[in-house]
């Protein structure tokens, strides 16, 4: 369950977001899986549970406290992305991976590892195939699983791709209409926009005129939003892909200094509230949105809201810093008090 727009201003300036939803914590706070801030400086040894490679690039992004596995970030170049679950995905053997010359990677560590070793989506989609994702479960308590994940990545040009590694480990690729949910696949999703071109945001002004001519309908009240009429409002992952993608296309221009307004006044029509997607009648937990996060791709800059907050936190990517720091992301509902 999570949610990942992009949105360009009138001056070409990329701004893009995700919100994280999971049925787990990602805070202290929150009990479950903690996240924090973290910037890998360039030049950094990266340490994996496969192979460590050290950072081309300077990287911040959000990710687990207990490694440098990223959800979500960006790099010194403008290259940005996350991942997200996809239960279609796919994971191959050592020997599977070997047999057809591609290097494994794991799914979990995906995300730093693009971000650390590349610049651009253009070189992503010429290098990615050379890559595989190994079938290497993890434990959590007594049960052993797999990461299943997709990914987009969207650097400073607008450009931008989503893998899928639906082909035992072997990616996919697909350009990028600038959203990206959950299952199922994604060009299942875009097929699925089609099924709502009719929706606009322009509001009907003429009467209908139904029952063999008897009867004059009119929008109710004012009209306000009748071309959306149909917009799906769940919050399964095909539901939340075409609002995002029909509310981020319906946008007026807009100036870069209102770029990150703009972006979580969109995120926010995919925020999954606490309570509403249980797994079963008596499930402690919910699946909703954890945290939500905007990019500024020219600023490298990040603002970051968590569900227990009202506040937002931000952090500029620093280049040169000694080594791979972490920060906490702070919990707080301070407001601007008027009285």
């Amino acid at each position: 369950m999570c949610t990942s727009i992009s949105l360009t201003a009138d001056n070409g300036q990329v701004f893009w977001g995700r919100t994280m939803d999971l049925n787990v914590g990602v805070f202290e706070d929150d009990a479950g899986l903690p996240a924090e801030i973290i910037n890998i400086p360039k030049g950094a040894k990266i340490t994996s549970r496969l192979k460590s490679w050290q950072s081309k690039y300077d990287v911040m992004g959000i990710g687990s406290a207990k490694n440098l596995n990223m959800f979500d970030g960006v790099n010194s170049a403008g290259l940005a992305g996350d991942l997200q679950v996809l239960l279609e995905s796919s994971h191959g053997s050592l020997q599977q991976l070997q047999k057809r010359n591609l290097q494994p990677l794991l799914g979990e560590e995906l995300v730093t590892f693009v971000l650390s070793n590349f610049k651009s989506v253009a070189e992503i989609r010429q290098h990615i195939q050379e890559y595989g994702l190994l079938y290497h479960p993890y434990r959590h308590g007594f049960i052993r699983s797999q990461f299943s994940g997709h990914y987009v990545f969207i650097d400073e040009t607008n450009d931008s791709v989503i893998l899928e590694p639906t082909d035992q480990g072997a990616f996919k690729i697909y350009d990028s209409v600038g959203v990206m949910t959950n299952s199922p696949e994604y060009i299942w999703h875009v097929t699925n926009l089609r099924n709502y071109v009719n929706l606009t945001n322009l509001n009907p002004h003429k009467s209908r005129i139904v029952y063999n001519n008897r009867l004059a309908l009119t929008p109710i009240a004012t009209g306000t939003g009748y071309g959306m009429l149909g917009l799906p409002g769940d919050y399964t992952s095909p539901s939340r892909f075409v609002r995002a993608a029909l509310l981020a296309n319906s946008l007026e221009k807009f100036p870069a200094q209102d770029g990150m307004n703009q972006l979580f006044s969109v995120l926010q029509s995919v925020i999954v509230p606490r309570g509403i997607q249980r797994g079963y009648k008596n499930s402690p937990v919910s699946d909703h949105t954890r945290y939500w996060v905007g990019y500024d791709l020219a600023a490298r800059k990040l603002f970051v809201r968590t569900s227990l907050g009202l506040a937002f936190n931000t952090s500029t990517l620093t280049l040169g810093r000694s080594g791979i720091t972490r920060t906490k992301i702070k919990i707080s509902n301070q407001v601007i008090e008027l009285d």
